[in-house]
């Protein structure tokens, strides 16, 4: 069973990584896959720039990110991806592997960009009360985490698992935001104004 998923996964990463697409998509999915980039870094922080300013519920959400993202990276990289010890599909000699981006050293399964952002996204996702400010939230993050594949450095499992990761602790954060005493609530309202 859990090797025939594997080789399902095999074979879609060959089909979605070895289509031959456009070069300008190819491009694109290069510069929000790598997080070191100028771009990159402008973006995220304009787009915590711009919580910060929306008012205390979306200021209390912004400053909330933070050790989302340290707790969903951390516990990707230097837990999960050591226990499970999956090579990177750029580590393989595959022929036909269209490698965008450096490989990195780490192993594979799950997917870090794809756990931080799906953290990420679905928290702020969930802060709207409508399907459709929902649903435009999440598509920057399932960009992200696709081009993982894109670029050849991840399987489809690997995105899938680290999704669903970050989705579960960005989940899991906005229920206990919502238990928290009213009193803390009030102190933090207090405060932001």
């Amino acid at each position: 069973m859990i090797q025939t998923l594997i080789n399902w996964d095999r074979i879609l990463f060959y089909r979605l990584n070895g289509f031959v697409w456009p070069g300008w998509l190819d491009r694109f999915f290069v510069l929000i896959t790598e997080d070191d980039t100028l771009f990159a870094r402008l973006f995220l922080i304009a787009v915590w720039i711009f919580l910060m300013t929306r008012g205390p519920y979306w200021r209390k959400r912004a400053l909330w990110l933070i050790p989302l993202i340290a707790l969903s990276d951390s516990m990707t990289s230097h837990f999960l991806k050591d226990l499970f010890g999956r090579l990177r599909p750029c580590h393989r000699e595959i022929a036909s592997l269209r490698l965008l981006v450096d490989c990195g050293p780490s192993p594979s399964f799950p997917s870090s960009h794809a756990a931080n952002m799906g953290a990420a996204g679905f928290f702020l996702a969930l802060g709207f009360r409508t399907w459709g400010k929902r649903v435009l939230v999440m598509i920057f993050p399932l960009l992200v985490a696709y081009s993982r594949i894109h670029v050849g450095v991840h399987y489809p499992l690997d995105v899938i698992a680290g999704f669903l990761e970050g989705m579960f602790l960005g989940w899991l954060l906005n229920y206990f935001m919502g238990k928290l005493p009213s009193e803390w609530e009030s102190r933090i309202s207090d405060r932001e104004t």
